[in-house]
């Protein structure tokens, strides 16, 4: 990796878009880079550059998650942060932001509470409220799995308020814990109006992948109502959106399969359906979100 490779990259990864409507074509643009990034990353790194190196990881870590390697994209935010002075920064409190994420999704709930503290930390100290709101979203998420889901709505809308003179992309993840914190507190109805307003922000942003994620989310709450066709129609659409080389995607769309054949009484299929659910999630070891922990707990609790 020379400097002229490194400085290439960084360059490219300001321009990258891995969420939003072009974020599938970066994807597919950035994946042939991936080696070559972590060894950007290790370059600024090495040379003692903490502020480069912090950027360039918070700029592409999502080309990690959006394949599942939770592993490989924790190794990347490791090399940019657990070296140097870690002097507060935008670009390190993001990066910080995305390590709890990803801890959170391997459920390392200390390294997640951790690393998002210090996130929230880094950015109020630079005087940044995009990346604030961000680091609360992420204390919430640590909240969710806590089962602690009043916390989790008072950080959600702690974050929605910082978020209120932003661009709308910075509503996104403010409105969509607040509306799981309200699920799994057991208000359905106002859980449906926030998802419902959380998709069609969504819709409008042109983020397909959180479209697909409020689909099923609305899907499951409103199986629960007894709405059965408005979920299935859900998930219908839904499962053309899913990122099929995304595990936690293709174990949701087993999951939807599921809890549609336990509403039709097909014990059967709902069974075996829930079985690729939890083999595709250990084999990428990957831990289930709370909320999608609860719908297989309560699926497999009524079809064993």
């Amino acid at each position: 990796m020379t400097r002229d490779d490194a400085e290439r990259l960084l360059a490219l990864s300001r321009e990258a878009q891995l969420m939003g409507p072009e974020a599938a074509s970066w994807v597919e643009r950035l994946t042939p880079e991936r080696e070559h990034l972590l060894e950007a990353v290790r370059f600024f790194a090495a040379g003692g550059e903490d502020e480069p190196a912090a950027e360039l990881a918070a700029n592409v870590w999502r080309l990690w998650l959006s394949t599942g390697d939770v592993a490989g994209g924790r190794e990347l935010l490791a090399t940019a942060l657990d070296s140097g002075e870690g002097k507060a920064s935008r670009a390190r409190a993001l990066a910080l932001y995305a390590d709890g994420l990803l801890a959170f999704r391997a459920g390392a709930q200390s390294d997640s509470r951790e690393r998002n503290e210090a996130a929230l930390e880094a950015a109020c100290e630079v005087d940044d409220p995009d990346a604030s709101a961000l680091a609360l979203v992420g204390l919430s998420r640590v909240a969710f799995r806590d089962g602690d889901y009043t916390r989790v709505r008072t950080l959600a809308t702690e974050a929605l308020e910082l978020s209120r003179n932003l661009d709308a992309d910075a509503r996104v993840m403010p409105l969509h814990m607040l509306a799981a914190g309200t699920r799994l507190a057991g208000d359905h109805a106002q859980a449906i109006e926030l998802y419902n307003e959380s998709l069609e922000l969504n819709r409008r942003l042109g983020d397909a992948g959180m479209v697909g994620i409020e689909l099923h989310n609305i899907g499951h709450v409103e199986l629960h109502r007894g709405n059965i066709e408005t979920a299935e129609r859900c998930f219908a659409e839904c499962a053309e959106i899913r990122n099929p080389d995304n595990p936690y995607d293709t174990a949701m769309t087993h999951l939807n399969n599921a809890a549609l054949a336990f509403q039709r009484d097909d014990i059967e299929h709902a069974n075996e359906a829930l079985a690729r659910t939890e083999a595709t999630l250990d084999q990428a070891g990957i831990v289930l979100d709370p909320d999608d922990a609860f719908e297989v707990e309560w699926l497999r609790e009524r079809v064993s």
